[in-house]
């Protein structure tokens, strides 16, 4: 277990704060994502019929473009834009807990007893829309009680990236170890930095092939770039820490995914799911 990076790699996330990892996500884990999106868009469009916005629900259309052409006859109505309740099932738990993503977690970690975070997003970018575009942020102003505690985030492209189809940038060279106050993004809504303090932020836009992973720690500001093109950007966007000093925004809805130490605290799907039972479906 672990070992699936070098130590140049590791170094590198150390001190820049992220890393593009090439390759690093097998088929099968991709396999696995792009089911759990694909039945949340069939969730999705089913809804929309239902509730008589939509009588064709174009179920020959490919998975790059259904969602949108579907959105876009039922009247761009609003949607879960970053599903996460919806997601969680047999599938995502094994998602979450595909050997590939934790030994990547690990190493990056630096520990065997690695927990998933409770918050994860998969965030499918329409486009001709700028709702789902997020603003320069940290993920730390989402869970303040990371500010001192290392969250990695793990963002995982299901097709290839660039500026045109909205890849993520990040702020390279960034070397402030500070987490911000974060303010409503106007457009979006999101959480974000001010106008103030992203002002002097360089972005690197970093171009991503399925099968990539772009790590980062949760004071690393980023972006996502605008979607420019007639498909639509799919993504999953996940988070781990370790165990002894997983926070409490973590363990909410996170669990133990693996552990060198106490292999019996691995927690079930079952375990997991309980933790689910009070949130009503549809909830971000």
């Amino acid at each position: 277990m672990g070992k699936i990076l070098d130590h140049d790699q590791i170094d590198f996330y150390r001190r820049e704060g992220y890393l593009l990892a090439k390759g690093i996500v097998p088929p099968d884990a991709l396999a696995l994502a792009r089911g759990i999106l694909e039945q949340w868009s069939d969730n999705t469009i089913a809804g929309w019929v239902k509730a008589g916005l939509l009588s064709n629900p174009m179920a020959e259309i490919d998975f790059q473009r259904r969602l949108a052409a579907a959105w876009n006859a039922a009247g761009r109505p609003h949607y879960v834009r970053s599903p996460r309740r919806d997601l969680v099932g047999p599938a995502m738990y094994r998602f979450l807990t595909h050997p590939a993503l934790l030994d990547l977690a690990q190493d990056l970690l630096g520990t065997p007893e690695v927990s998933v975070h409770g918050i994860f997003n998969a965030r499918p970018k329409l486009p001709d829309q700028n709702w789902t575009t997020t603003p320069w942020h940290q993920d730390a102003q989402y869970y303040r009680d990371a500010e001192n505690v290392h969250v990695l985030s793990i963002w995982i492209p299901l097709q290839h990236v660039n500026e045109s189809n909205s890849c993520l940038q990040v702020a390279a060279g960034w070397k402030q170890n500070v987490l911000y106050e974060g303010v409503n993004d106007e457009e979006s809504g999101f959480l974000g930095l001010s106008k103030k303090d992203r002002e002097n932020l360089s972005g690197l836009s970093i171009e991503m092939d399925a099968g990539d992973a772009l790590c980062f720690n949760q004071l690393m500001p980023h972006r996502a770039m605008p979607n420019s093109t007639d498909t639509i950007r799919w993504s999953m966007d996940l988070r781990y820490e370790a165990t002894p000093n997983a926070t409490e925004s973590g363990r909410k809805q996170g669990f133990v995914a693996r552990s060198e130490a106490d292999p019996a605290s691995v927690e079930t799907f079952e375990q997991w799911l309980v933790k689910w039972a009070a949130i009503p479906a549809g909830q971000y």
